[in-house]
Order: structure tokens, then sequence, then C-alpha cells
């Protein structure tokens, strides 16, 4: 049993005693200093205002500071007091369209957003997009990272908010994927390497929503179905399925012809970006097509020397089909915190997973955790064995990593 009154323990709990106390004297101060340069800010726009105008344009700088300092100070109401006013004079100063503006419409955004109020938030973000566009062009390549950052922005709101609620940042991730497709069919150098990760993230837009529609269904507005045929009334149109497979397959088209056009070449990029084509295929019931992709996959991996250990990367480890989470694989260092379950499963030939086995001998999980588990397997689909111009089942075992909950 610890003894805390040891001399040894008393060393410690002292230490430990002192750092929480220089902890609380960082924060007082931190929080004074952000209260001195709130009035130090204030005090410089009134003496401008006094000795300038109203109107200086000094003044906007001075208030995105202000909205800064507002912001650290969790006071999100004055910051975008302060930010709307920096944003009106930079109109004021510089013209309507005036790109000195952006920057306090990106933060207007951001902090109606952490006051909950999405529907100003994306209003704000709307009007950065048509600042840009004013200034560069609809087609213009200037306009790919704006969209880029206005897609993570509502990635990010629609994981944050309720999925029942969260439609309209899809929505508009939709209509800015259809523009990012457009600007990179209008003048996208192919062999550039951005450029299929670029095509990829509009696939992946198309998956979320055909994904989001299928296990919520589409929403409702005033008692009437959001839908893309005016006869559709089932939860899960076929038309609107149908377009989101269209869209995501000529997305993912276009991967795969910017992987081969890159300079030198990489080969197990090109394999592994048609396998991707025909895991598309795949998920969307066309199994015929998704055929065809794995065997020119398959048939660009009998052309290399290493065949064997690329064929069983590509078509041996059962991978997951996910295009709404490109980033989930665990470095080890990540591993060394969670606990591992080993599931075990027979893949069909139409990527299901089959015979689902929880091996839970440490009682890592609970009952109806494992039972969740098999249920969040059953619900996926993985790629499947590939061999001789046929699809073919096999068995897995996958790890799966869990939080480690301390005793």
């Amino acid at each position: 049993m610890l003894n805390l009154f040891s001399r040894s323990n008393l060393t410690a709990v002292s230490f430990i005693r002192k750092v929480l106390v220089l902890f609380v004297i960082s924060q007082a101060t931190n929080a004074q200093d952000n209260n001195s340069n709130i009035e130090q800010y204030l005090e410089e726009i009134d003496r401008i205002e006094a000795t300038e105008g109203a109107y200086s344009a000094a003044l906007p700088d001075l208030l995105m500071s202000l909205g800064m300092s507002y912001q650290e100070k969790v006071d999100y109401e004055n910051a975008n007091l302060a930010f709307q006013r920096g944003m009106q004079l930079e109109k004021i100063n510089y013209g309507l369209f005036s790109l000195g503006q952006t920057p306090y419409l990106q933060e207007i955004a951001n902090t109606h957003r952490l006051l909950g109020d999405w529907e100003q938030s994306q209003k704000a973000l709307d009007q950065f997009y048509i600042v840009n566009e004013k200034n560069f062009g609809e087609k213009d390549q200037r306009m790919l990272p704006i969209i880029e950052s206005m897609l993570d922005w509502h990635a990010e709101s629609y994981n944050l908010r309720d999925p029942r609620d969260s439609f309209p940042s899809l929505s508009a991730m939709e209509r800015l994927a259809a523009k990012m497709h457009v600007i990179l069919d209008d003048s996208a150098d192919l062999a550039d390497p951005s450029t299929p990760e670029k095509y990829l993230r509009i696939g992946k837009i198309q998956y979320m929503l055909a994904r989001h529609i299928k296990d919520f269904g589409l929403p409702q507005e005033s008692g009437m179905s959001i839908t893309t045929d005016r006869y559709a009334t089932e939860r899960n149109s076929p038309l609107t399925s149908h377009n989101y497979y269209s869209r995501g397959s000529a997305a993912l088209q276009k991967v795969v012809k910017s992987v081969m056009e890159q300079k030198p070449p990489i080969l197990v990029d090109q394999i592994e970006a048609i396998a991707n084509l025909g895991d598309w295929y795949l998920i969307f019931g066309q199994s015929g097509s998704a055929t065809k992709a794995y065997a020119l996959a398959d048939e660009l991996i009998s052309s290399t020397p290493e065949s064997e250990e690329i064929r069983a990367k590509i078509f041996g480890a059962g991978k997951l089909i996910n295009f709404d989470n490109p980033n989930n694989k665990m470095s080890s260092d990540q591993n060394i915190n969670l606990n591992l379950v080993n599931v075990s499963m027979t893949i069909s030939r139409s990527g299901s997973a089959l015979d689902i086995i929880v091996k839970n001998e440490d009682k890592v999980l609970t009952d109806d955790e494992e039972l969740a588990l098999r249920k969040y397997f059953k619900k996926r689909r993985f790629r499947p064995s590939f061999s001789e111009g046929k699809t073919r089942s096999m068995n897995i075992v996958l790890p799966y990593y869990l939080p480690k909950i301390e005793a």
C-alpha cells in the first residue's frame, strides 16, 4: 500500500503542490494579461477614432486583435462585434469585395460556430466564398485552397452536430465538391502530385452523402421530403443514390488517370487506385464493374517482381472499404495505450462479413459491447480476395484496438 506520508512521497507531494501553484499563477497571469490587452486595444481604438475618425484604415487590424483577445476570454459576443466592425471597415475603405475582409469573415463564422449558431456561421462562410470568387473567378485554380479550407470546416461541423441536424453541412460540401470538380476538370494538371487526392476527396464526399441518407434518411422540411426526384418518397431514393454513385465513380476514375500520369510512375499507387475504384463499384452493387477493376489491378500486380507480396497486401488483407475516413491507420506508438481485440470473420465474394467471432477471452468488452462490435462489422464492407479473374471469399482475423480503461 502506498504511504503518502513517507519522506519521499512528502517530497513528491510538495513538488506537485508547487507545480499546481505555478500553474494557477500562470493561468491568472494569462487572464490578467488578456484583460490588459483588451483595455489597451480599446484605448488605442478610442484614440484613433478621436484623431483619424471612425472609418480610419488603421482600425481593422486593431479590431481583429481585440476580437481574438475576446475569443481567448471566451467572450464570443464581443468577439463577434469586433470582427463584424473590422469587416465593415475593410469594405468601406477598400471596396465591397475586398480580400482584406476574408480573415474577419472566417473568424465571424468560427465565433458563430462556437456560439452554436450554425445558420449565421454558414452565412459568413458563404460570403467568404463569394468575396474570393469575385476576386479570382469561378474556375480559377486559386479557388481550390479556398474550397478545401471550407470543406474542412463543413466536415468538422458535420462531425460536431447531431447527425439528424447535420445534413446542411453535407449539402454545402456537395456544392463545394461540384465546384472543385469543375475547376479540376477545366485546368488541373493530372501529373501534379496533389491532383489524385483532390479527386479522391470529391469521391469521399459522395460516399458520405449516400451513407448519411442510408443511415438517417433525407431531411424533412415543412413536412415535405427533400429529394432529387419529385416522385421519390422512399427513405433511400434510388435516383439519389445513383447520382452519388455516378459522381463518385467519375471522381475516382480521374484519380486513376491522375495516378497514371505521375512522374516517376509508382506502380503500387496505380494498383491501389484501380482497386479503390473496384471497391466503389462493389459497395454500390456494381459487381461486374468491380470485377473488371479488380482484374485490371491484378494484371498490374502480375507484372511486378514482388507480385505475391503485393497481391497479399491488396487482395489478401481483408481491407475495410472506408471512403469516409482515410486516416484509419494507427501507429505502433498510438497502439501502446489501447487494448487489442481480435475479430475473426469470413469475407464473402461480395465483401460482406460473415461468421463474425470476437475473441474476447480477457473480457476487455462487456457482452453488450461485444454484440455492438459484431453488428458494426456486419454493416461494413470489405475488399474480397481476388484471383484468376474472380472475387473469392476468405477467412481473416482483424486486430481491433480499444482505449484502455484504467482500474
